[in-house]
């Protein structure tokens, strides 16, 4: 179907595109367009006016200082995959990122949108919580931070003001002792939507797993975080958690029991449940392998 007519804005700043997006009775910011447009030729989203932030570039620049990495909500996802401080540091989430879409969608789509348009099978959202990530919203009033688990209310729903813009992805650095990684499957090996998906971080002090996080995606939602799972992990150890076949049995079912799938056509929730089963071992095993290396 064909677009309504909507006006189209290219702001110089992120205070004129607040204001903007204030004074519109149904307006929307547009990143790279790789999930607006579509829904929009499908009539699912419909809007009188479109806010462009392609030529806003603070919204497109990774750095760090001493505590947090901070990511641009304007950075691609190839823009992701590409760095070579993500790739040092954040290497999960570059990998994360180069399993989104084919080729052409990495160079346009980003992360902001990814999080802001909040599918449920959205591939940056699952390892960025299990990073505990925090979003920075900004208006021309002023900015808030809050934690990705927070701005991720329900699928397609989020803690985001008319008002504001995603400006920043803000994480913590990670010691040598912590690593990550992420798992998907989707039904075809390129574009593919994710039928399920893991992340794992763990962390180790002498040996020991002091801090775990397995964020579970496309089988909720929202990424679900497996508190249950996560329990049964702290206080293992690396040998345990790499041989005790009967543990690592109680971590990938906690982990599954945790989700809330649904049946859809890329799969039941019986097969997404098995899913999660298969990707958490997974994960878990990179993420131990990782550490390993790290130490």
């Amino acid at each position: 179907m064909y677009i309504s007519d909507f006006k189209y804005h290219r702001p110089k700043s992120v205070a004129e595109a607040s204001k903007i997006l204030e004074q519109c009775d149904n307006g929307l910011p547009l990143a790279g367009g790789t999930d607006l447009l579509v829904e929009a030729k499908k009539g699912l989203r419909i809007f009188t006016d479109l806010v462009s932030l392609a030529g806003l570039d603070e919204l497109r620049i990774i750095n760090e200082d001493t505590i947090n990495i901070y990511i641009g909500a304007g950075i691609t996802h190839n823009g992701l995959v590409y760095s070579d401080l993500l790739k040092n540091k954040l290497f999960a989430l570059s990998e994360a990122a180069s399993k989104i879409g084919s080729e052409q969608i990495r160079n346009t789509g980003t992360i902001g949108g990814n999080l802001c348009t909040a599918a449920s099978c959205a591939d940056t959202a699952p390892i960025l919580m299990a990073y505990n990530a925090q979003v920075e919203l900004t208006s021309h009033i002023g900015k808030r931070t809050i934690p990705l688990s927070h701005f991720i209310i329900s699928h397609h729903k989020t803690d985001i003001k008319k008002n504001e813009i995603m400006t920043r992805i803000i994480v913590r650095k990670q010691n040598k002792s912590t690593a990550a990684s992420f798992v998907k499957f989707g039904l075809r090996e390129s574009a593919s939507i994710s039928v399920a998906s893991s992340a794992v971080l763990l962390h180790f002090d002498s040996g020991v797993c002091n801090n775990a996080s397995i964020v579970i995606g496309a089988c909720a939602p929202t990424p679900v975080i497996s508190e249950n799972a996560n329990n049964i992990i702290m206080g293992k150890t690396i040998d345990e958690l790499s041989k005790n076949s009967e543990l690592i049995n109680k971590i990938i079912t906690s982990a599954s029991k945790d989700t809330f799938p649904i049946d859809d056509i890329r799969g039941t929730a019986d097969y997404r449940r098995h899913l999660v089963r298969i990707l958490t071992k997974r994960a878990l095993a990179f993420a131990i392998k990782r550490t390993n290396i790290l130490n």
